[in-house]
């Protein structure tokens, strides 16, 4: 789970008091201070309470006793393969970490960025792994990518303000100028931030099966 050694590492490296890791975590001073020391035997959960407050921090355990602080990956795609390799990177991600997979401002033109077989693979690995995607999209776009996604509408003012995003599990991928460029940024920052202008964005949307008279319904981003 995690050792006496990366415990004390990982608060050297964040320059961590054993106070603050016990606040980080929900124990008590004394608990770090005897688990370090070797004094008592420390529960799972605890344990787990520690290593969670530790990666919450941006820090990664490696092996027994590996650590490392976890820095801000940014890939750059492009290319007309580029929609192709960033649904590669979500399948091989969500596949490791599961999640939900949250979509931004999608159209019908996003499945035709991809060869059918991609889309295929796509599809089964919601169903496989039972995987939840939602997705924002413009009014009247129906069927993005797969038969079993949860869709909302928003309105046109707020489409047009707003690029193609795709959020899922610690990574946020922007595609820029007219499809041809796509970001990919691995930072758990970066996925909570747009995540929640994705929920709040999504709490305000139109469901599909809404009336047109329910189109003017406020969305702020």
């Amino acid at each position: 789970m995690i050792s006496i050694e990366q415990c004390r590492g990982a608060r050297g490296i964040l320059g961590w008091t054993q106070q603050n890791l016990a606040d980080a975590s929900g124990l008590s001073k004394t608990a770090i201070n005897n688990f370090e020391k070797g004094h008592s035997d420390i529960k799972a959960e605890s344990l787990r309470a520690i290593r969670m407050a530790f990666e919450s921090a941006e820090m990664e355990f490696l092996g027994q006793n590996g650590i490392r602080k976890k820095t801000e990956d940014v890939r750059i795609l492009h290319g007309p393969e580029s929609m192709s390799i960033l649904l590669e990177d979500i399948q091989s991600t969500m596949a490791a970490r599961n999640g939900e997979i949250l979509i931004m401002n999608a159209n019908n033109n996003l499945s035709s960025q991809v060869p059918t077989q991609k889309l295929f693979d796509h599809i089964d690995l919601i169903k496989t792994n039972n995987i939840r995607q939602r997705i924002l999209c413009p009014e009247g776009t129906k069927n993005i990518l797969s038969p079993n996604d949860e869709c909302r509408w928003i309105p046109a003012d707020i489409s047009q303000r707003c690029i193609l995003t795709f959020i899922y599990t610690g990574k946020v991928a922007f595609q820029l100028w007219d499809q041809s460029i796509i970001i990919i940024i691995d930072s758990n920052i970066a996925y909570e931030s747009e995540k929640k202008r994705f929920e709040h964005i999504w709490a305000n949307a139109m469901l599909p099966t809404e009336q047109k008279s329910n189109t003017s319904k406020q969305v702020q981003t």
